[in-house]
């Protein structure tokens, strides 16, 4: 995910509108509430959120690439619509990554395995193990899939060595 603001307030109405008119795709913004909408530029496309205080986000990038392809685009759109942005900025601020260990995992067997100071697991309210190692700065959310989230980093090689680690704990 990434974010950014525009530098100025934003007027949602008016910009919507001018969206409409420049976009080939139909908009059909969410509206949230009076001062947020979502956007999707194009179809299963990446959800703009944009703020009346003029910052946004760029939510549901595959990896980095897209994420600087979809702000590349929103630029342009920018452009189209005459819309100024004085001080604009924008930065990635999170990664989320995923791990498939194609095997069952019995969370109960590996909380106590990895050590209860490093783990949570309350399968009654989320399905998931939280495990933090402590030698990396991540957040595993393991499932008894075998499915992993990785999270805390924006590094990918951060994210396989803190997997590494966890096979190694698996055996």
């Amino acid at each position: 995910m990434g974010s950014g603001s525009l530098g100025r307030e934003l007027d949602l109405d008016v910009f919507v509108d001018a969206l409409r008119e420049a976009v080939e795709y139909d908009i059909n913004p969410g509206y949230s509430d009076s001062g947020m909408i979502t956007v999707r530029l194009e179809p299963e496309g990446v959800a703009y959120l944009f703020y009346r205080s003029g910052s946004f986000q760029i939510r549901g990038a595959e990896n980095e690439a897209a994420l600087e392809k979809a702000e590349g685009r929103l630029q342009e759109v920018f452009a189209e619509i005459g819309l100024e942005v004085p001080e604009y900025s924008f930065e990635q601020r999170t990664a989320v990554f995923m791990e498939n260990l194609d095997q069952s995992i019995d969370l109960e067997r590996l909380m106590i395995e990895l050590g209860l100071e490093h783990t949570e697991y309350e399968p009654e309210q989320f399905p998931a193990l939280i495990y933090k190692p402590p030698a990396f700065e991540v957040t595993l959310l393991i499932f008894s899939s075998g499915k992993i989230i990785i999270g805390g980093t924006m590094s990918k090689r951060t994210a396989q060595e803190a997997i590494d680690h966890l096979t190694e704990s698996l055996g």
